[in-house]
């Protein structure tokens, strides 16, 4: 019989996993988490990533709710605390550059200042996540993943390089556009849904000389510009309704010209922006989308981040869904001792109500939503947010339902 100080605990690298050698396809925001939490809870983790290094730029992204606990547990908050944008308010203007309203309440983009929630660039974000997760994992950068096959005891890899390796699980995490799901899945078993809207990014010169301060501008009621000066960098965000339209098949030169024939004419400091922004290096172009799919496992493969379940930008709440799916996916595969028949649809079964609650967010607009009513609604909030004794209200009304939903999620203490 045991006696107590007999009684010792195995730490996760002692514990013999089954399906321990694992790839995860893709080194962003869910692939990197995923990465660090499956190493240190007893399994293998090999990460290929087709860029060559970390893409830089990107829009800035917000940890809300949940995510925040995740982060905590792998002792980032501080880290990613020093790493905030910074903002410190915001205003809208009309044409010729005249505050039609501000505050420092709460911003579009960041939601209340007076929340735990951190904003910061999605680019800061994964290299900590990448710094962090390194140890016990395998990178490879500038390869990718063209083909899969089911050798009955795994899973048999072929990557651009035309290197063949088997892996026991395989893991994709690699967007919107997910190779792994377009190479696992039947056609019919997933869609992807456009919401009628685009958004481009880019990195510009801080010419106005903001000071932690962000701008929105709308030109019209189908369009809207954001000058976003952060402690960091300076961005600037164009968003723009565009029912029907299909980029697949455009280049980045038909993207820059497709901006500039939807904004030129517009005031205030477009013409600079758009000179500025179709400029860039990091220049970035998408619609918004969503991703729906029957299931987001089969076999002894599974999807996790924008690739089983894109929300868009228009959530809010892409990066807190990366985070925790990949903690819970991470956490459901140890407790199962690596049993992904078990684990990966106990993962699905946590992760679905929050993820419909985060899409269904962005279906009605979210934070990049563009309409006259809209954009009245908000310089009324803006407005009354300067009024001290509804400022806080005013501010949490603003940010609408994102708090709410960034907390609806159990997540176990694995």
């Amino acid at each position: 019989m045991w006696r107590r100080n007999q009684l010792r605990f195995l730490r996760p690298s002692e514990v013999c996993m089954h399906n321990s050698r694992v790839l995860i396809v893709g080194a962003g925001v869910a692939g990197t988490t995923l990465a660090y939490w499956l190493a240190r809870r007893g399994f293998s983790p090999t990460v290929v990533e087709r860029a060559e290094t970390i893409r830089t730029g990107g829009q800035a992204i917000d940890l809300h709710g949940k995510a925040l606990h995740v982060v905590t547990q792998m002792g980032l908050l501080e880290r990613v605390r020093a790493a905030e944008t910074g903002i410190q308010g915001m205003d809208l203007v009309d044409a010729t550059g005249k505050a039609l309203a501000r505050t420092t309440a709460f911003t579009l983009t960041g939601g209340p200042m007076d929340s735990d929630d951190i904003e910061l660039m999605r680019s800061d974000l994964v290299n900590i996540l990448l710094a962090e997760s390194r140890p016990g994992v395998e990178y490879i950068f500038g390869d990718r993943l063209v083909d899969l096959a089911d050798t009955g005891s795994g899973v048999s890899v072929t990557f651009g390089s035309d290197t063949v390796r088997e892996f026991d699980l395989v893991l994709g995490a690699d967007g919107l556009r997910s190779t792994t799901r377009r190479l696992a899945f039947d056609p019919g078993s997933y869609r992807v849904h456009r919401l009628g809207r685009y958004i481009a990014i880019g990195t510009i010169p801080n010419f106005l000389g903001y000071d932690r301060w962000e701008t929105f501008y709308s030109g019209g009621p189908d369009r809207r510009l954001c000058y976003f000066s952060g402690r960091s960098a300076t961005r600037v965000m164009f968003t723009k309704n565009a029912p029907g339209l299909d980029i697949e098949h455009s280049d980045e030169d038909d993207l820059r010209q497709l901006l500039r024939r939807d904004f030129t004419g517009d005031g205030w400091q477009t013409p600079r922006l758009l000179d500025e922004i179709t400029g860039t290096q990091d220049f970035y172009f998408d619609d918004l989308r969503q991703v729906y799919m029957d299931r987001w496992h089969r076999d002894r493969v599974a999807l996790v981040g924008d690739a089983s379940h894109c929300a868009s930008p228009a959530s809010g709440l892409g990066t807190s869904m990366a985070i925790v799916g990949a903690y819970v996916l991470a956490g459901e595969l140890e407790a199962a001792q690596g049993d992904y028949s078990n684990a990966f649809p106990r993962y699905e079964q946590r992760m679905r109500p929050f993820v419909a609650a985060c899409q269904t967010r962005a279906r009605a607009g979210g934070n990049l939503y563009i309409s006259p009513a809209k954009f009245w609604l908000q310089r009324q909030q803006i407005r009354l947010s300067n009024v001290s004794v509804i400022r806080k209200a005013m501010a949490h009304k603003a940010a609408g339902d994102k708090a709410r939903i960034a907390d609806s999620i159990e997540v176990p203490a694995y």
